[in-house]
């Protein structure tokens, strides 16, 4: 599996390597998101690849330092991919910091849940509420077939088939057998659910481009799926060989999205 910073041509050697390549690019500008815990560092390219860093208020700054200090980054690609959305419920987990969160959402005839890369923002807005967003699939396992008949193919000896664009909100359920799964409510109190689904989709549109804070190589696609569109994007390691429109994905993601535009109560 490759990991969200090397599917948007960012793959660093180490932690410390990724810090010190962020250091430098906020060295160089970007863009400022406030937000109640402090603000949003949005490092965009011209080609897709963002970085969200984290910048909090100390709580008490040292001598010499600034008033914020960064204490996260998101990884983020700028897409084209749209789809609309009915926020239910908006969510934190244990582990996330106050700049982290997830949307539960209804999303064509199904529901998911997505991690939101600007979730502070919408800090105390009412739910439910109508959206249109752009949600970005990073591959945790990808499958490509070169068309429609090869992937239906596969699915012949299948007990349960699925359809050339489905959509399984995966994190929302744990547990083997059907008979052990179990459904990990957005809306309890307890929450803990990663926001990842499997989905088949068809490849729309495709690029290669290549980071150019990096020099790395990466592939971008539009994909069409079940009540929507949305950005996949992969590096090299994932892919057996170059997308092309008409293909067939199929795999596990997490999914990461921004609203775009906003529509009110429903």
């Amino acid at each position: 599996m490759a990991d969200h910073f090397s599917v948007i041509g960012f793959k660093a050697s180490s932690p410390e390597a990724l810090s010190a390549l962020v250091s430098d690019l906020l060295e160089k500008g970007g863009e400022k998101q406030p937000c109640p815990p402090g603000y949003y560092h949005r490092l965009r390219s011209q080609v897709g690849p963002e970085l969200w860093v984290h910048m909090q208020k100390a709580a008490e700054p040292e001598p010499g330092s600034g008033p914020y200090i960064a204490v996260g980054i998101t990884p983020f690609f700028e897409g084209e991919g749209r789809t609309p959305i009915r926020v239910r419920a908006m969510r934190q987990r244990p582990n996330d910091n106050l700049f982290e969160g997830a949307f539960y959402v209804e999303l064509g005839p199904t529901i998911a849940l997505i991690d939101v890369v600007d979730y502070a923002r919408f800090a105390g807005k009412p739910v439910p509420f109508m959206a249109m967003a752009q949600i970005v699939a990073f591959p945790h396992e990808l499958t490509v077939f070169e068309n429609e008949a090869a992937f239906q193919t596969t699915q012949a000896d299948k007990n349960v088939k699925i359809t050339p664009r489905s959509f399984l909100a995966s994190g929302l359920f744990t547990g083997g057998g059907a008979s052990d799964i179990v459904f990990l409510d957005p809306e309890a109190e307890d929450f803990r659910a990663p926001a990842r689904a499997f989905l088949t989709g068809e490849v729309q549109k495709t690029e290669r481009r290549q980071n150019p804070e990096t020099g790395q190589e990466f592939t971008w696609a539009l994909v069409g799926t079940a009540g929507g569109t949305l950005d996949l994007v992969a590096d090299d390691t994932m892919l057996p060989y170059s997308l092309q429109p008409g293909m067939i994905v199929e795999g596990e993601f997490w999914l990461c999205g921004r609203l775009t535009e906003m529509f009110g109560a429903n």
